[in-house]
């Protein structure tokens, strides 16, 4: 079974395209965990519009990793249909990034529960600081009596 040069070229041009595409997807989960880094850092600083640009920047961050799985579930499933043979580099670059994916999971449920911790603090400081509602004049000293005075006399 010869192959020719061009089912040859075929077959690097798909295996580059997908190892690209595997290699950015890798920087952008690496991106992400910087992000989460960073995030962790403002949650515990109460950097609050910090935080928000952050939290903007990881959606979009997500966006993209979706995009460049959209992509990469086609490409290796033509190289998987068109040509039964593993790559070796790509077995460990999908590896890094199942192991990435991990890592980025960890961390944002970390976050996720320092900055519900952080809420319920803060949420338990407004309610310390409000004054008590009192149901009762607070100018009628301790006790609260109703009186009637007849002005009809």
């Amino acid at each position: 079974m010869a192959l020719t040069k061009e089912e040859v070229d075929r077959r690097v041009a798909l295996l580059k395209r997908l190892k690209s595409t595997l290699l950015e997807q890798r920087e952008k989960f690496r991106s992400y965990m910087r992000v989460l880094d960073a995030e962790k850092v403002s949650i515990e600083d109460d950097k609050v519009e910090t935080l928000r640009a952050q939290v903007e920047l990881e959606e979009n961050l997500v966006a993209e990793i979706q995009s460049f799985q959209k992509v990469i579930d086609p490409l290796e499933a033509v190289w998987k249909q068109s040509y039964a043979v593993d790559d070796h580099e790509v077995a460990e670059l999908k590896q890094s990034l199942a192991n990435l994916k991990t890592q980025v999971l960890e961390k944002n449920q970390m976050n996720r529960t320092l900055l519900s911790s952080r809420m319920a603090y803060l949420q338990n400081e407004i309610l310390r600081l409000r004054p008590t509602v009192r149901g009762r004049n607070p100018y009628t000293g301790q006790r609260a009596v109703s009186t009637l005075v007849d002005i009809t006399t």
